[in-house]
């Protein structure tokens, strides 16, 4: 039982440290961090969020960074094939919804097909 929660509480600081954002205030880190957020399907955090979450001030300038490299990311991220996504069984958050209707429907196809072998 022990290591169960050892387990948790290690796997909860790892989405933690993922999701708190570059620690220095360059724009060009901040875009990054939000491309990459975005490349691996997580959804866009908000500006509250990333203040509460980071370790350096976020200002307006370092959110419209992360909100560019995001938006870049979920472009790219929104051109693969949904229903290899689901095939591989990966966790699809819903950030292709309003770029690509259809996608959550291919992805649920390919989730389903997984699971029929």
């Amino acid at each position: 039982m022990k290591i169960i929660w050892l387990s948790l509480f290690a796997a909860t600081l790892v989405a933690c440290a993922q999701n708190s954002g570059p620690n220095s205030t360059s724009q060009q880190d901040w875009f990054q961090f939000g491309e990459q957020q975005a490349l691996v399907g997580y959804e866009k955090q908000s500006d509250d969020e990333l203040k509460q979450s980071s370790q350096v001030s976020v200002d307006s300038e370092l959110y419209q960074a992360y909100s560019a490299g995001y938006e870049q990311g979920r472009q790219e991220y929104c051109q693969q094939d949904p229903k290899i996504l689901g095939k591989k069984g990966e966790l699809y958050r819903g950030i292709c919804d309003d770029i690509r209707p259809t996608f959550r429907i291919w992805y649920n196809n390919g989730k389903a097909s997984r699971s029929r072998y």
